[in-house]
């Protein structure tokens, strides 16, 4: 919806406009409208406070559905926290030949049937769509989303990627959203990491461990998160979690590595009135496998596939985007 300002109004302040030019809303309720940043002065974010000039052209998009929606105490945009259905495995194939296959996981899937999972597993659902040959030559956390490469075919497809995963012949990005913003905003962490495989212990690092590096780089910045671009280039359990919680700014959600098990709205968007409901937005690790690159374990090739971002972090990453009006 599109208002144009007349001389009778002008010099007036935007939110005591629209309270007399909407009478059915109230002045509280239309001062959150323009808080979440959706009505524009001329194309410029409107504050409510902002006085007007004749002819000002005032455009209020979802007018009467957002006034509805805060009326009712409901945030923007804000979808279910998702979860992988039993039985919909939602993987979508990034590449497919007779030696080499990379899909893109969701989140809540595990690579290999296990206690209370018996039934799932990556492996088995590939080796359902691509034939038993099918062999998983890495390994992602059940709640880590993204690219998985594995082989099919001749065992020696396997052999090979697998072992360019384990010598390090393998380039990994991942996107990790984090507690607080690194400084500086990129570098590298070279510590290493003991991996205790006894029942309960967690990877951490510990002089007498294995090398491990983990490049860093701020991609986004926001109060109380950063948005980080994440290469490891060593390949041990759970290394950018550990890594990342070593630096001091963990993963936003990690139940191990940071004892915080969800986020909700309220954590994002403080910003937001305090009556609104107040869901739970993410309710797993915030960290996405963008990208592998590799050689073809036929052709010797390089190969790159890319997963692009699931709608939960793209989700979170709009709401704080909307905290300083991007």
């Amino acid at each position: 919806m599109r208002v144009v300002v007349d001389r009778q109004n002008a010099g007036v302040r935007l939110d005591r406009f629209l309270a007399a030019s909407f009478p059915r809303f109230s002045r509280a309720n239309i001062m959150k409208y323009l808080k979440e940043g959706r009505g524009r002065i001329n194309g410029r974010r409107a504050r409510a406070g902002a006085a007007l000039a004749e002819g000002d052209e005032i455009d209020l998009p979802e007018w009467d559905e957002r006034l509805q929606g805060i009326r009712k105490g409901r945030a923007p945009g804000i979808p279910p926290v998702e979860r992988v259905r039993r039985g919909d495995d939602g993987i979508a194939v990034l590449y497919e030949d007779e030696h080499l296959i990379a899909v893109s996981k969701p989140p809540g899937v595990v690579m290999h049937p296990g206690k209370g999972h018996r039934d799932e597993g990556l492996d088995r659902i590939l080796a359902g769509r691509f034939g038993r040959a099918t062999r998983l030559v890495h390994r992602l956390d059940r709640d880590t989303s993204g690219v998985v490469v594995a082989a099919r075919g001749h065992p020696r497809s396997a052999r090979r990627l697998t072992e360019a995963f384990r010598e390090g012949d393998v380039r990994k990005v991942y996107l990790a959203l984090v507690s607080g913003v690194p400084a500086p905003p990129r570098g590298v962490v070279d510590a290493p990491l003991l991996d205790d495989k006894s029942v309960g212990a967690r990877t951490r690092v510990d002089p007498s461990g294995r090398p491990a590096v983990t490049e860093y780089e701020v991609l986004e910045s926001f109060p109380g998160f950063a948005w980080l671009r994440v290469a490891p280039r060593t390949g041990r359990r759970h290394q950018i979690r550990v890594h990342l919680a070593h630096l001091g700014h963990a993963l936003a959600v990690d139940r191990t590595y940071a004892r915080r098990r969800k986020l909700r709205l309220h954590e994002l968007r403080p910003d937001l009135p305090v009556t609104w409901q107040d869901p739970v937005v993410l309710a797993r690790t915030p960290l996405h496998a963008s990208e592998i690159a590799l050689r073809h374990p036929e052709s010797g090739e390089e190969m790159t596939f890319r997963s692009p971002l699931p709608a939960d972090l793209q989700s979170v990453l709009e709401l704080l985007r909307g905290q300083r009006g991007v």
